[in-house]
């Protein structure tokens, strides 16, 4: 495939979908293989080291997609000039990244609660093109400044709530196609997305938390996946799913552990603070509750 573009992913390991991923793009930069997985880190200490090569400079188009679980469809032909374009007018933007929204209400509740949102809508760290210049200064600025890394998409979550102009969320799956259904086949819809029939749909899919791609390729590259295969594609997948549980249910209970520490430790400091000031001043009755220094408190 000929193209400006850098495709570049991080995986340890050659499975699910990432053989597939290799064949559609051949010139496809595979970063860790063989290497030891560190946590979620360990996507953007890799992609720092490689955007730090003299071979990569400052304007070349990188895009980022995860390894296990994103495919490029047709439109991928169109991917750097639909880019392109898209920069004349958004100069401010310094990367493009997915749009993801749940079909169930309550995963969709969980996932806003665990990542976060920008604006009320959810964006997925799990694909995203800018220029290697800007993608280095996002990553540089996010491993400089978090000093408890929890993943990718929580803290690129963070970076485009305090640099909006910075992050263009793809509302419109102009770029990219995401959808959360574990363990369920991901499609392109029928109309207006689908790539035999718009030029203007988007270059990957992404069959987030662990979905399947097996009928993609084959309605998409007419890729046929083998029923011993689509079983090991089933279950690799169960287990990254109940890994993820594990994982985002932890720093769920984290997260609201905290919160609720939090609220313990201002309604003692609260009370502690009440009672001193009612015991240096005499002037204070035990029920007045409209004195200013307790009005403060409230």
């Amino acid at each position: 495939m000929n193209s400006g573009i850098n495709y570049v992913c991080v995986a340890t390991e050659m499975k699910l979908y990432l053989p597939y991923l290799k064949k559609l793009i051949p010139d496809l930069v595979i970063l860790g293989l063989n290497e030891k997985w560190e946590g979620f880190i360990t996507k953007y200490k890799l992609l720092k080291h490689y955007l730090s090569l003299n071979e990569i400079d400052d304007d070349t188009l990188i895009c980022f997609i995860d390894a296990y679980d994103v495919l490029p469809t047709k439109n991928i032909i169109y991917f750097e000039r639909k880019y392109k374009e898209f920069i004349k007018n958004h100069q401010d933007v310094k990367m493009i990244v997915g749009y993801d929204i749940a079909d169930n209400v309550v995963h969709e509740h969980l996932c806003q609660d665990i990542f976060g949102t920008v604006d009320d809508i959810r964006l997925n760290s799990g694909q995203f093109i800018g220029t290697a210049k800007n993608i280095k200064n996002v990553i540089n600025y996010i491993l400089d400044n978090t000093s408890n890394f929890q993943t990718d998409q929580i803290e690129l979550t963070k970076y485009a709530n305090k640099f909006k102009k910075d992050v263009y969320i793809d509302i419109n799956h102009d770029f990219f196609y995401v959808k959360s259904r574990p363990l369920k086949q991901v499609l392109l819809p029928i109309t207006g997305l689908n790539s035999a029939v718009a030029v203007a749909g988007p270059a990957f899919i992404h069959a987030n938390g662990n979905g399947f791609l097996d009928d993609f390729l084959f309605n998409e590259h007419s890729i046929r996946i083998s029923i011993k295969e689509r079983i090991l594609h089933f279950i690799e997948n169960l287990r990254g799913a109940l890994r993820k549980v594990i994982i985002y249910d932890l720093i769920y209970i984290k997260k609201h552990l905290l919160l609720f520490y939090n609220l313990l430790l201002n309604f003692f400091m609260k009370n502690i603070m009440i009672k001193n000031i009612k015991m240096n001043d005499q002037s204070i009755n035990e029920y007045d509750i409209t004195h200013p220094l307790l009005q403060e408190l409230q």
